[in-house]
C-alpha cells in the first residue's frame, strides 16, 4: 500500500467517523434511547450496524481495496472523536431544524389534500344528501296527496273517520264498521 493510499485511507476513515457518529445521533433521535431489552429494538440495533458496517468497509473497498490495518480503526475512532468534540452541537441543531421542517411541511400537505380533496367531496355527500332527502319528501308529498288524501276522503264519507276520532279501541272501531256496513243492507 503505497503512502497516498494510506493517507486517503486514513481521511476516509476519519470522515467515515464522522457519518458514524452523526448516523448515530440521527438513529438515536428517531428510535430514542432505550435502557431495556425488547426484539424490536434489538432488530432496529442490528439493522444499524449492519448497514454502517457494509457502508464502511465499501468505503474502504473504493479507497484501498478493502485492506483492514490497525489505524484504519485509530482513524474511525478519531473521526467519532472530532464529531463529538466539533459537530455534535452543530448537527444537533441542524437535524432539529430539519425535522421541524418536515413535520411543518407534512402538516401543510395534510390541510392541502384535506382543503383541496376531502372538503369538496364532504360538500357533495352533503349536496347529494338534501337532494336525496328533497326526492324523498317530494315522493312522500305526492303519495300524501295522491293516495291518502282521497283515502282519507272515502273513509270519511264511509263514517270510518268519525269512529276513530271518538277514541274507541281499534276493534272496537272495527267492529262498529262492520256492524253499520251490515245494517245498511
Amino acid at each position: 500500500m503505497t503512502l497516498t493510499v494510506q493517507f486517503l485511507s486514513m481521511l476516509s476513515m476519519a470522515a467515515m467517523g464522522v457519518w458514524l457518529g452523526a448516523a448515530l445521533d440521527t438513529y438515536h433521535r428517531f428510535i430514542g434511547k432505550k435502557h431495556s431489552f425488547d426484539i424490536q429494538t434489538a432488530v432496529a440495533d442490528f439493522c444499524f450496524w449492519t448497514v454502517q458496517a457494509l457502508l464502511v468497509f465499501y468505503i474502504l473497498y473504493q479507497v484501498n481495496f478493502g485492506e483492514v490495518r490497525i489505524f484504519v480503526f485509530i482513524a474511525l475512532m478519531l473521526g467519532f472523536a472530532a464529531y463529538q468534540a466539533m459537530f455534535k452541537h452543530v448537527y444537533n441543531k441542524i437535524l432539529t431544524g430539519i425535522i421541524f421542517f418536515f413535520k411543518k411541511l407534512f402538516a401543510f400537505l395534510v390541510y392541502v389534500i384535506k382543503t383541496l380533496l376531502f372538503n369538496p367531496v364532504k360538500w357533495l355527500l352533503h349536496i347529494c344528501r338534501r337532494f336525496a332527502m328533497m326526492i324523498v319528501l317530494t315522493l312522500w308529498s305526492l303519495i300524501f296527496y295522491l293516495l291518502w288524501k282521497p283515502l282519507y276522503f272515502v273513509l270519511s264519507l264511509l263514517g270510518v273517520v268519525k269512529v276513530a276520532k271518538k277514541g274507541q279501541p281499534i276493534f272496537g272501531k272495527i267492529k262498529g264498521f262492520c256492524d253499520r256496513l251490515m245494517k245498511k243492507k
